[in-house]
C-alpha cells in the first residue's frame, strides 16, 4: 500500500492507494493547529499502514535534506505553522515508512505533467491561486529547484490603474500573492470571492495580475503548457479574462500554442496534488501502470 498527503493552507487531503496506484480510501482534514493535524494523520496511517508516503506540503518549506531543518515550514503566513518540523514529527511517528517530501504546488505539477495537461509535453508550469499563490515548474518530469523551491507567488506587479489596494502580503506590497490570492478579495471588499458577482471589478483586477505573472513566467521559463489551479480559478469567466489580458500584454512576442491550450485549468480538477504526492513514492512499474490506466480512461 502507498499513501499520499496534499497539505494545503486550508485543508489536508490524505489518501491510501493499492499496489496499482489506484486510490481506494481518502480523508480530508481542516488545516488547524499543527498538533491537531498531525494527530489525525498519524491515526489514519496507523489504521491504514503504508510502505511509502508522499507529501506535498504548503510552503515555504526547507527542501534541503542536508540541513537539520529539512522539512520545516519556514515563513508561512500561517503563524502557528512557522518553523514547525513537519517532516521530522511525521517520520518519528511512522517509523519504517519511507517518506518523500515536496511542495504542494510541485506535486500538483507532477500530477498534471504525468496524468493531465502535461501528457506528451516536455515541460509544464503549475500555479495554484487559492489561499496563497505558488508555482511549480516541471521540466522533463522533475520539479525545478535551486537554493530551494521557487516562490512564484512573490513576484512584483504593476498595479491596475483603478486598483488602490497594496495587497495582503506581510513581506511585499504589490506582489502576486498579495494582490490576487483569495485573501486579497476579502481584504478589498470584506467579502469572499464566491459572494461577489462574476462581473464584479475584482475579477478584472485579478485577471490583469495573473496575466502579468504569466507573461513573466512565459519569457523566463518558456513552458510548453501552463495550468492554473486553486479555488479562485473556479470563478466563472476568470480563465477567459486571464487569456484575454495575457494576449493584450504579450503582443504575440513569441510563438505559442493557441491560448486555449496554453493556459488551462487542471485536467485532474482538484485531484492534481493528491496524485502528484502519490507519484513521489511509486516505483517505476507502478507509476507506468498508473499512467497507462490514466491514458485508457482518457480514451474511454
Amino acid at each position: 500500500m502507498y499513501g499520499a498527503i496534499e497539505a494545503g493552507g486550508t485543508k489536508f487531503n490524505l489518501a491510501l492507494a493499492n499496489d496499482r496506484g489506484k486510490i481506494i480510501k481518502e480523508k480530508t482534514l481542516a488545516t488547524g493547529s499543527p498538533q491537531e493535524v498531525l494527530d489525525q494523520i498519524i491515526s489514519f496511517y496507523r489504521q491504514n499502514p503504508v510502505q511509502a508516503l508522499g507529501v506535498g506540503l504548503f510552503g515555504p518549506v526547507d527542501l534541503d535534506p542536508s540541513r537539520e531543518t529539512f522539512g520545516y515550514l519556514l515563513k508561512t503566513p500561517k503563524e502557528a505553522w512557522r518553523n514547525y518540523p513537519f517532516y521530522k514529527k511525521l517520520s518519528q511517528a511512522l517509523p519504517g515508512t519511507k517518506l518523500a517530501l515536496d511542495t504542494d504546488v510541485n506535486v500538483a505539477g507532477l500530477g498534471e505533467y504525468y496524468l493531465g495537461n502535461g501528457l506528451g509535453k516536455k515541460s509544464l508550469l503549475y500555479l495554484t491561486i487559492g489561499t496563497g499563490i505558488g508555482g511549480g515548474y516541471i521540466l522533463k518530469g522533475r520539479p525545478l529547484q535551486g537554493l530551494s523551491h521557487p516562490e512564484m507567488g512573490h513576484i512584483l506587479l504593476r498595479p491596475h490603474p483603478q486598483d488602490s489596494f497594496p495587497g495582503t502580503c506581510p513581506y511585499h506590497d504589490y506582489c502576486l500573492e498579495g494582490m490576487a490570492a483569495g485573501p486579497s478579495i476579502y481584504g478589498r471588499y470584506k467579502k469572499f470571492g464566491q459572494d461577489l458577482d462574476p462581473n464584479h471589478e475584482v475579477w478584472t483586477f485579478l485577471a490583469y495580475y495573473l496575466a502579468q505573472a504569466l507573461v513573466s513566467y512565459t519569457v523566463v521559463l518558456r513552458p510548453d503548457q501552463i495550468t492554473l489551479g486553486g479555488g479562485v480559478m473556479h470563478s466563472p469567466n476568470l480563465l477567459t479574462r486571464v487569456r484575454e489580458n495575457f494576449a493584450d500584454l504579450f503582443h504575440n512576442y513569441l510563438d505559442l500554442p493557441p491560448l486555449e491550450d496554453y493556459i488551462k485549468t487542471p485536467h485532474l480538477k482538484d485531484r492534481s496534488g493528491i496524485f502528484g504526492a502519490l507519484l513521489l513514492v511509486l516505483d517505476e512499474n507502478t507509476k507506468k501502470q498508473l499512467i497507462l490506466d490514466s491514458d485508457l480512461e482518457r480514451e474511454n
